[in-house]
């Protein structure tokens, strides 16, 4: 009886896994990123060139660059502005940030019966004003970067849920 209470008075078992508490989890701590890609909107392309967080894009053809500054830099931003080679402008973050949910759209079971695999949009928190709303962080599909699949995110328990890692 002792142990039966104390196990619903925890709230601690692989048999919580919930929506809520992965919301909770993404959302409660900083997440360490190392080579993610976060899309951008062409008006926070043209407000991050105003600010003089990047140059002014360039490039021959179609695709385009905007090269960072020390300021886009200072920000975690990692990688130069690219422009016109997929549909919206994206840009490569690493370090720690704070995450926002949107939405789940689904989860599977792991390959060990301790994961859980989520599908789920999430945004990158910068603090600037160019930036207003979370950064939606793009997801890989067969490899490869894409704007049009969520990120996969995979969550091991281990005396408790926890994320582990963004799936690739």
């Amino acid at each position: 009886m002792i142990v039966a209470t104390a196990l619903v008075l925890s709230g601690c078992g692989a048999g919580d896994f919930n929506y809520g508490k992965v919301r909770n989890i993404i959302e409660g701590a900083p997440l360490h990123l190392d080579a993610e890609y976060v899309m951008l909107t062409p008006q926070q392309v043209d407000c991050g060139v105003q600010n003089e967080l990047w140059d002014t894009p360039s490039g021959p053809g179609a695709h385009k660059t905007a090269h960072l500054t020390q300021k886009a830099r200072d920000l975690k931003f990692s990688d130069d502005v690219s422009v016109g080679d997929m549909n919206r402008p994206y840009v490569q973050i690493r370090g720690d940030f704070s995450m926002s949910v949107s939405a789940i759209s689904g989860d599977k079971d792991g390959t060990d019966p301790n994961t859980k695999l989520v599908k789920t949009k999430v945004g990158v928190v910068i603090q600037n004003a160019c930036f207003p709303d979370p950064l939606p962080l793009m997801g890989v599909h067969k490899g490869d970067f894409t704007q049009d699949a969520p990120p996969v995110l995979l969550f091991r328990y281990d005396n408790g849920w926890r994320l582990d890692s963004i799936v690739h």
